[in-house]
């Protein structure tokens, strides 16, 4: 009994040294496609990232491309479909992945220009609108980005139903816009009571002339002198750089010390999200925002 027993531990042991050693040696990709979410013109997008993907390009020694997904649920299951090979996501795309059953590997956090490694999900309104609390939020109508946008699905949905507003009973209307955009100028353009967008876009916004606003005062939440009144906000992890375990630990260490090794003003290029570069991240940066999919899924 004793040698069975002795004889399955080593067996274990040599399957566990098998799987260790095949994520080790996986294959690494051949070329790297970029996949990103849709955000404002793709064609611009593509061409303000073009820098970063040429930067990771040349560190590997990997042809590159980038393209931009039509959707949020698209973008995965491009890479699930093994379409691409990194993707610029939110950190509930991430999630979703695993959801999914997907193994993927979050590679690095982007550092915002503020030297944030978070943002903010926020709930906006016009000033004239009448709204002021959470609990005035009933009854109005409402605009959401997408069921898995992490500022504009996740934690907004987490923030309502923490304030005792349920999305899904308590709006009048509610609309997926699809982009922070499209949410934000249905906010302005009095399309929607109230919506939810990321808070990195205000300056984005202020910067392309499309949103009239002294300053955004982030510490506590508010816009000065704008056309946009924030009810709250909810911090998020910063938006990961995603790849597949499959293409092993080789190609991913060495991916992430591409991203770190990245000049500011390369990554900074990139509108969308404004970034001074990347930190490394992990699974645990995600736990909270993990916590909060699930109580959003429980309601």
């Amino acid at each position: 009994m004793r040698r069975i027993f002795k004889a399955a531990i080593a067996v274990a042991a040599i399957v566990m040294m098998t799987g260790v050693a095949g994520v080790a040696n996986a294959e690494a990709p051949k070329q790297i496609r970029f996949g990103l979410l849709p955000a404002e013109d793709p064609t611009l997008m593509v061409e303000q990232f073009g820098g970063i993907a040429k930067h990771i390009g040349k560190e590997l020694g990997l042809p590159t491309t980038v393209r931009v997904s039509e959707s949020y649920n698209a973008l995965i299951e491009a890479m699930r479909a093994g379409h691409l090979e990194i993707v610029y996501v939110g950190g509930s795309q991430y999630l979703k992945m695993i959801d999914l059953g997907m193994e993927v590997e979050p590679l690095v956090l982007n550092r915002d220009t503020n030297k944030r490694t978070y943002y903010k999900s926020c709930i906006i309104t016009k000033p004239d609108s009448g709204i002021k609390t959470f609990a005035d939020l009933k009854g109005k109508t409402f605009a959401f980005v997408s069921p898995t946008s992490t500022s504009g699905g996740v934690a907004p949905k987490y923030m309502l139903l923490k304030n005792n507003i349920n999305p899904d009973k308590d709006f009048k209307r509610v609309i997926f816009a699809g982009k922070h955009d499209a949410s934000f100028l249905a906010v302005k353009n009095s399309k929607v009571d109230a919506g939810a967008v990321g808070d990195f876009y205000f300056w984005r916004w202020k910067d392309r002339g499309i949103l009239d606003m002294e300053r955004y005062d982030e510490p506590n939440d508010k816009l000065i002198n704008a056309e946009l009144r924030i009810i709250g906000c909810q911090k998020v992890p910063n938006t990961p750089i995603v790849t597949l375990k499959s293409f092993g630990d080789d190609f991913i260490a060495n991916v992430r010390k591409a991203f770190l090794s990245l000049p500011e003003e390369t990554a900074n290029k990139y509108k969308v999200w404004p970034s001074t570069g990347f930190v490394p991240t992990s699974h645990a940066d995600f736990v909270d925002l993990a916590e909060m999919a699930k109580l959003k899924k429980a309601k």
